[in-house]
């Protein structure tokens, strides 16, 4: 958990918003040409935040979903670490993520994400229900809301140029995620991701909004 997601609006749509915000975003490669239909799952490359080197602004850049932290020196397949997802509880200890929690605080724009849960009567090897999970549209982004999240640069084997690599955050599920799992990544709105790039404390990530914040449908494959 989290490990499916989905963005279905193009750069321009979240880009807006920041600059709404006295923000102007920096891009540093092209927008692929993706379906926007199509969800981000683990190792996909996806579209992340973060701040400039001189804190005036912002870099977008796409970067792996699946954090490989800048001190492994193997090829990338041999990082077998499921990095995906960064507890809020250990992050700032953990060996994987402690460097990201001081220097690679980052967020990802997102319109939903999906969950799965087990329905009454579920057997080893069946099926999970899917749930997509979204929220109102009425804020200054749009759809969109950002996960919290953590990036990396490291230099592995096969890649000397150098990879990009991201992990999000997650917490205890709020009242609407609990209903179908207990976890959830930390969701935030366009101020408070912004509060997040700047003050990078764990401990300072907002809660779950009550309930009927979220929304949950049900989205077969």
């Amino acid at each position: 958990m989290c490990n499916e997601y989905q963005l279905k609006v193009r750069r321009a749509d979240y880009d807006a918003a920041f600059r709404g915000a006295g923000l102007d975003v920096l891009w540093s490669d092209a927008e692929p040409n993706r379906p926007p239909d199509r969800p981000f799952r683990p190792t996909d490359r996806a579209p992340i935040l973060r701040r400039t080197r001189d804190g005036a602004g912002l870099e977008g850049l796409e970067a792996r979903w699946w954090l490989v932290p800048g001190f492994h020196r193997g090829s990338v397949s041999d990082w077998k670490a499921m990095c995906t997802n960064a507890r809020i509880e250990t992050a700032a200890t953990a060996a994987s993520f402690r460097e990201a929690v001081r220097t690679g605080r980052c967020l990802a724009p997102v319109t939903s994400v999906f969950e799965y849960d087990a329905p009454r009567g579920w057997r080893k090897g069946q099926p999970k229900r899917r749930w997509e999970v979204s929220w109102p549209e009425d804020g200054p982004s749009g759809p969109v809301r950002f996960l919290a999240g953590l990036c990396a640069r490291s230099h592995p084997a096969d890649l000397p140029e150098g990879l990009d690599s991201f992990a999000v955050i997650t917490r205890p599920a709020g009242a609407d995620m609990a209903r179908i799992h207990d976890r959830q990544p930390v969701i935030l709105s366009l101020a408070e991701g912004l509060d997040w790039l700047d003050r990078g404390a764990l401990d300072t990530l907002p809660a779950p909004g009550p309930a009927g914040d979220l929304t949950l449908r049900e989205a077969p494959r």
